[in-house]
């Protein structure tokens, strides 16, 4: 009986150690999952800052893209501003009198250009409708101050109406007809003979005639020698190129050197070239013509006009203009 109370007693006194062992295993569980969940929630605080930093830095910058937009948007209204202050100022200088400085500015363009024109082109038709333009700009002045002006001009308007006008476009039009006509001229023409026969049947003076860097040609009557094809081809050539000096002398309005091309290009048709061919005939009849036409070009002199609207502009500043010098000076 002593012996089953004694084994009673020992297993009671387990019971507190296998519950104390329990608790212990289940704070450790507790606590190792719970460690895991602190590293779980570590990482996600540490990712959610570094987002954060990176929404700060995202945010500053837009500030400062914000901060530039709104300082460009500024400065394009501060331009704006003085842009309308200078429109409004400008309009009120027009207004009091700065376009009839405008206006006299312009006709004075016109009639220096047109001086210009005849001086270096000769083209009197040009310089006529420069001083009418430069008329007409006067006309809007409708000023009768600008009359002196306008009777300037009209004068050097009718002195080029008078003028002698010369079409030199059609002239270097046929010239270049004519060169188009070059290759229908027949140039009597040979065949070289082979150098071996020539060598064969000349005799010691020929064979060094040959050899020796000249060109021998004999020439009896009007009729030339037969030509070589490249003989030929270099005819041709020399006379298209006499036609072609001839245009661009009459484009320059080099008269001498004009008609030395012409009596070139004849000359060429003379020794060349046989009379009776229709080409021939045609060619020379036409640079004849062409020879005989009036090339000088009577230009007058202009500038009365221009001396007039210079002289309306000193008047215009030397009164004030009604504001109009203060645009000059601008």
């Amino acid at each position: 009986m002593t012996h089953r109370a004694f084994h009673r007693q020992q297993g009671l006194s387990l019971w507190p150690l296998l519950i104390v062992l329990i608790v212990l295993a289940a704070l450790a569980a507790a606590g190792w999952w719970g460690w895991q969940q602190w590293r779980v929630l570590e990482q996600d605080r540490r990712a959610s800052q570094g987002e954060i930093s990176d929404l700060r830095s995202e945010l500053n910058r837009e500030s400062q893209r914000r901060d530039r937009a709104l300082q460009e948007i500024r400065e394009s209204q501060d331009r704006i501003e003085a842009a309308r202050a200078r429109d409004r100022e400008a309009l009120a200088d027009v207004r009091q009198g700065g376009q009839r400085l405008w206006l006299i500015n312009e006709a004075e363009s016109l009639a220096a250009l047109a001086g210009q024109r005849l001086m270096l082109t000769g083209d009197a038709e040009a310089a006529r409708r420069l001083l009418q333009a430069a008329d007409q700009t006067l006309a809007r002045l409708d000023d009768p101050q600008a009359l002196p002006a306008r009777k300037a001009l009209a004068v050097d308007i009718e002195k080029l109406n008078g003028a002698r006008q010369v079409d030199v476009e059609a002239m270097v039009l046929r010239l270049g007809a004519l060169q188009a006509l070059i290759p229908e001229l027949a140039v009597p023409e040979r065949q070289a003979p082979p150098a071996e026969d020539t060598e064969q049947d000349a005799g010691w003076w020929q064979r060094l005639l040959n050899h020796l860097p000249v060109t021998v040609r004999r020439h009896e009557g009007e009729v030339p020698l037969p030509l070589t094809e490249t003989q030929a081809s270099t005819v041709r050539l020399t006379l298209d190129a006499s036609l072609q000096q001839a245009q661009l002398a009459l484009m320059q309005r080099r008269v001498q050197a004009y008609r030395q091309a012409l009596d070139n290009a004849a000359a060429m048709l003379n020794q060349w070239f046989q009379e009776d061919q229709g080409r021939v005939r045609q060619m020379r009849a036409a640079l004849e013509e062409l020879g005989g036409q009036q090339v000088e070009q009577a230009l007058p002199e202009i500038g009365a006009g221009l001396d007039a609207v210079r002289g309306l502009k000193r008047d215009l500043l030397k009164s004030g203009g009604d504001g109009a010098a203060g645009e000059a000076g601008r």
